[in-house]
């Protein structure tokens, strides 16, 4: 063999280990793409989740009260019972949260009602229809309203009649 054939034989011996050499790291360069991939699929469907999600599902509350109950009857025990009722009773578009029980100037009240603690009254008037009381509504604004009160229900001697689970809306 001359000098010449050995070199292209060494040449080519090197030319196939060299590719040899390269085939692992291609694998390599593979694995890391694969896992890329990956990656950017799952980054896709969670960015999906939470675009389509929770925040597009949540309903809204048009209307809320803060509502101040206070006890016009005399008989121990109303103001808890009413706000019972209450979570039962009303519904959707209006909110209720009860922030504040008491009792009235006075125990002589025959018919429950409501007065309004803000001057738009469309709340209170809307409480009223699902509670079958006069939509009649009355606004009295409250000094030191630190607990942002909304309207006031005085319970009257009538008070069973919002005990019995009457459908929200139904005149009295």
């Amino acid at each position: 063999m001359s000098k010449e054939s050995k070199r292209l034989k060494a040449d080519s011996a090197y030319r196939i280990k060299r590719a040899r050499r390269k085939k692992p790291m291609r694998l390599v360069e593979l694995g890391i793409v694969v896992l890329f991939l990956i990656i950017v699929a799952y980054a896709a469907s969670t960015m999906v989740q939470m675009t389509k999600g929770y925040s597009q599902e949540r309903p809204t509350v048009d209307y809320f009260v803060n509502l101040q109950i206070l006890n016009g009857c005399g008989q121990a025990g109303v103001a808890g019972l009413v706000t019972e009722q209450l979570e039962k009773t009303i519904r959707k578009p209006l909110t209720v949260r009860v922030v504040d029980a008491a009792n009235f100037d006075n125990f002589n009240v025959d018919t429950t009602f409501i007065i309004s603690r803000e001057v738009d009254t469309t709340a209170a008037k809307m409480l009223a229809r699902q509670l079958g009381l006069d939509d009649d509504i009355a606004y009295r604004e409250l000094e030191d309203n630190y607990m942002d009160i909304g309207a006031t229900l005085v319970v009257g001697k009538d008070y069973r009649r919002l005990l019995t689970g009457r459908p929200s809306g139904t005149p009295r």
